[in-house]
């Protein structure tokens, strides 16, 4: 079941609060004029119905009344007058189908007439007649449930325009709202184009002053943040360029002892240490690349590059690790291609990618770089016949010193990030995909480079 995110915005709970406030104000405004109005219209009806019955009082002979000739719902609409004599016989009546019994209390009283639901229900005038006059008592009634009706109908019309208004006064606070966040909006926009490892402070300008302590913290959070990187590169670059000396002087020592290891158990032990020094000496290589490719204030050179032959550099210096391991290397370019970059930039993302490729193969197998175009762009696929890569692991193979748990060869888990950041200095795309054969099994890994 997905979650109600509905009440999750700002702009949607305001929205929300408004409609509800809206619907409050109208119940108000009618449980209040529906309760004003009725009061005013039962004193009103009140004091008409003791001033007909005050008039019909002043006579001191009975009078004939004429029957009222109408649709009994207009009859509701009247006043009735009853006439009864000192014996308490209703002696006339201006709707005499009314059957309303005389009332024992004189003054204001309310009387139900039948079982009828409101239209049975009256109000109901009674006074005694004048000394000497045949009149004995006077009643006159009007109907609760025509008043009633005619209270609910100018209710209705009182609110009416404040229900027509809703919608529009409604659609008003969303534009203003909308408005209002659309500079909110334009910041997240900025934070989410930032670069990864170099995030730059969002402008408070045009922003709401409510949001502006959230800016600040968010742009003390990158100060703090930039420090750290900033101390990590150096520590880097620090601990790289102290290393790379004594790592150069064991391997010119190694070079100058070979000579004299005997074979055997000896000349084994010393293959080992040879490689381990040179594993140390890639990563040392590896760590430099990586400071020096983070760090802004370096300023790399432009030039423009044909990169069909840049590749065919990055392959000829791969070809010693190649022909050692029996690796197949082909450059088929279909396409020419010329961008302004910076060559050691290239160089440092190619030599990775091709390097990777050759390294993380078995022996006797192929690697293919491909220069061509794939719709409206130019690509360069590194396409190898290896064991891929997991599909759980792809999503974090540019993470530095992270190297997947299947793969044998030894390396420092640091290329891909250092081709993460070349790429994105350069507005390219890089992406990894595994190959797959007929029967759907893995058959090696594609790496394509989507170029601006």
């Amino acid at each position: 079941m997905k979650p109600f995110t509905f009440m999750r915005s700002l702009r949607n709970k305001l929205l929300a609060t408004l409609v509800l406030l809206h619907l409050a104000m109208i119940g108000g405004v009618t449980w209040y004029f529906y309760h004003c109005y009725g009061d005013m219209m039962g004193t009103m009806k009140d004091d008409q119905l003791a001033k007909i019955a005050d008039a019909w009082s002043s006579s001191q002979r009975m009078p004939a009344l004429m029957p009222m000739v109408m649709q009994q719902e207009k009859l509701k609409s009247t006043y009735i007058v009853q006439l009864w004599d000192t014996n308490n016989h209703l002696r006339a009546s201006s709707w005499p189908a009314l059957q309303a019994p005389l009332q024992a209390k004189k003054g204001w009283s309310d009387l139900k007439v039948g079982d009828c639901g409101d239209d049975c229900d009256w109000r109901v005038y009674t006074r005694p007649g004048e000394l000497g006059s045949e009149i004995g008592n006077i009643q006159v009634l009007h109907n609760i449930g025509y008043m009633k009706s005619l209270m609910v109908k100018r209710v209705l019309s009182a609110i009416i325009p404040l229900m027509l208004m809703m919608p529009l006064s409604l659609l008003v606070i969303w534009l203003v709202v909308r408005a209002i966040t659309r500079d909110l909006r334009v910041a997240s926009r900025q934070i989410a184009a930032q670069e990864t490892l170099h995030p730059h402070s969002v402008s408070p300008d045009g922003l709401p002053d409510e949001v502006l302590p959230l800016v600040a913290a968010y742009n003390s959070l990158l100060d703090k943040l930039r420090a750290a990187w900033s101390s990590q590169r150096q520590f880097l670059e620090d601990a790289a360029h102290e290393l790379r000396t004594p790592v150069t002087a064991v391997t010119l020592q190694l070079e100058n002892l070979r000579q004299h290891i005997q074979p055997g158990e000896a000349s084994r032990q010393f293959d080992q240490l040879e490689a381990g020094v040179t594993r140390t000496r890639h990563l040392v290589t590896q760590l430099l690349n990586i400071s020096r490719q983070e760090d802004q204030s370096v300023v790399a050179t432009v030039e423009t590059i044909q990169l069909d032959d840049l590749l065919k550099e990055s392959i000829e210096q791969l070809m010693v690790v190649a022909d050692k391991r029996g690796i197949d290397i082909g450059f088929n370019g279909t396409t020419h291609y010329r961008l302004h970059a910076s060559r050691s930039d290239l160089r440092s993302l190619f030599d990775n990618l091709i390097g990777n490729a050759m390294l993380h193969t078995p022996e006797g197998s192929l690697v293919d770089v491909l220069l061509h175009r794939v719709g409206n762009h130019t690509v360069v696929d590194i396409v190898d016949n290896g064991p891929g890569m997991p599909e759980s692991f792809i999503e974090r193979a540019f993470d530095r010193f992270t190297r997947s748990p299947d793969v044998q060869a030894q390396g420092s888990g640091l290329g891909l990030s250092i081709v993460r950041s070349v790429a994105q200095k350069h507005q390219m795309q890089v992406a990894l995909s595994n190959c797959h054969n007929a029967q759907g099994q893995i058959s090696g890994l594609q790496v394509r480079v989507t170029l601006p």
